[in-house]
């Protein structure tokens, strides 16, 4: 990316195309990337597969070549490695009656909440960043003011300001190196932004602005745009990027004022309830939480949990720490997503956990961890145990949230490699489901079309040694 293409205008802030993201474009350098790539082929008993070209067969079925996946409020904002909207839409018609709840306990952006109550399904959906649960919270709240008009008065307060020299220096965030992140300029107009958007009423249009103002943060900063961790432009480039915060705000503003319309339109039935909580705590999250729908009634759970931990896959805190300082994000929650998402912790004892499938890959990474980092603490072993640990504790958690019997789990995942060896994570999930009550009833194949990386890349940074990316998911359904 070069300074010209981020020039002192709002051509970026509506419209114009985005940094790839994982799997909303149906792409895949997110969840499944992040320098260990995932399996390209087929694998796993169940297995619906395809070797045809995208459009062939079961694999084809799912890819979903020609369906938008920028319809109504889901394209509001960035975020990494977001499930296709087809898929959840497609799961939900598929699995949930009326009056079932559907949950996903590895929330995200909220696309599987959106689609629920799109269909007229009320939605509960966990996740450990209190970004994500605001963007979801957005996301699904339909709203029916004319957010033209208060973006209207909101830039003819932020022009009088300008105008009249109000810095509004109190609002621009503490505790972060601003200067290496803004020009002075910059900040200037985005203090001015944050002010106006903090000063409207209703806190529902407050944080639709908020999320504007987000995207616009992350524009109008030298945060490459093509990267979800924190990385910052060169300074060659920052020499001649020179962005207006404020045509930014309006253009991205204007664009989701037209999404948020096209939800209103579509009159959604069902309601969606985010909620910030950890889904190997879910059970008593859920207990906790006031004004959700029964428990009882979730009887579809519908999720992609990361592929991976978040230091080698998809940062989810690092992309989300400029947006936490400047929407006044409980920081030290944010800095801890990494931490607390799945595989953040490594154990000493890593136990059996009841997976044939990844004693096995445990012991041939343990190989090659020891063959490939000599003079150096293996870790990758214990690292890969430690996120199938927590994923195997927030299945049990589901299984006890669920109706018993009664209800249908729903995984999209992708097979990475680490340290050269495939991580078969389809046959992991269903082994480790088996112990909590989840019976296989089927998987399904998808190819992933239009990827926005290379075919091969090289997750060791060493000469000549490369590795496959992905080229496929698993959408596994499961009873229980």
């Amino acid at each position: 990316m070069t300074a010209a293409r981020r020039p002192r205008s709002s051509g970026r802030g509506g419209g114009s195309p985005e940094p790839p993201v994982a799997r909303a474009e149906g792409l895949a350098p997110g969840r499944g990337g992040g320098g260990e790539s995932p399996e390209p082929g087929p694998g796993g008993s169940g297995i619906v597969k395809s070797r045809g070209k995208p459009g062939r067969g079961a694999a084809g079925r799912w890819t979903f070549l020609d369906v938008s996946t920028r319809k109504y409020t889901h394209a509001i904002h960035l975020y990494p490695a977001r499930m296709h909207p087809e898929i959840a839409r497609r799961l939900i018609a598929r699995h949930a009656g009326s009056g079932d709840v559907v949950f996903d306990p590895f929330m995200g952006s909220g696309g599987v909440l959106l689609e629920s109550m799109l269909r007229g399904n009320d939605a509960i959906g966990l996740d450990v960043n209190p970004f994500a649960v605001l963007l979801t919270k957005v996301k699904t709240t339909p709203i029916r003011k004319d957010l033209g008009a208060e973006l209207g008065a909101l830039l003819e307060k932020s022009a009088r300001d300008r105008r009249s020299g109000r810095t509004r220096a109190r609002c621009l965030p503490t505790g972060y190196d601003l200067g290496a992140w803004f020009k002075p300029s910059v900040l200037g107009e985005l203090a001015v932004l944050k002010h106006n958007v903090g000063g409207i009423g209703d806190p529902d249009v407050a944080d639709f602005f908020r999320i504007c103002l987000s995207l616009t943060v992350r524009r109008s900063s030298y945060q490459r745009n093509g990267a979800w961790k924190i990385h910052r432009l060169p300074e060659a480039e920052r020499a001649g990027f020179d962005p207006s915060p404020t045509e930014i705000f309006a253009a991205v503003s204007r664009a989701n004022v037209g999404r948020m319309g096209a939800l209103v339109a579509a009159r959604p039935r069902g309601r969606a309830h985010p909620i910030l909580g950890d889904s190997r705590d879910a059970r008593s999250v859920l207990e906790g939480a006031p004004g959700i729908p029964d428990a009882g009634r979730i009887r579809l759970v519908v999720t992609s949990p990361p592929y991976g931990d978040h230091r080698t896959t998809v940062a989810y805190g690092q992309f989300s720490r400029h947006s936490g300082h400047w929407l006044d994000l409980p920081d030290g929650q944010v800095r801890r997503v990494d931490r607390e998402g799945l595989g953040g912790r490594t154990r000493r004892d890593a136990g059996d956990l009841g997976s044939g499938a990844l004693n096995r890959t445990l012991d041939e990474v343990r190989r090659n961890d020891a063959r490939l980092t000599v003079g150096k603490t293996p870790s990758r072993a214990r690292e890969v145990h430690a996120y199938f640990s927590d994923l195997d504790a927030c299945m049990g958690q589901v299984s006890r949230t669920v109706a018993s019997g009664r209800s249908r789990a729903c995984f999209v995942v992708a097979n990475r490699t680490v340290r050269r060896v495939v991580v078969p994570t389809d046959r992991i999930l269903v082994e480790l489901g088996k112990k909590h009550g989840f019976s296989l009833e089927s998987t399904v194949r998808r190819d992933i079309p239009n990827k926005a990386m290379p075919s091969r890349n090289a997750p060791e940074n060493a000469a000549g040694v490369t590795g496959s990316t992905m080229t496929r998911e698993a959408v596994i359904t499961m009873r229980c």
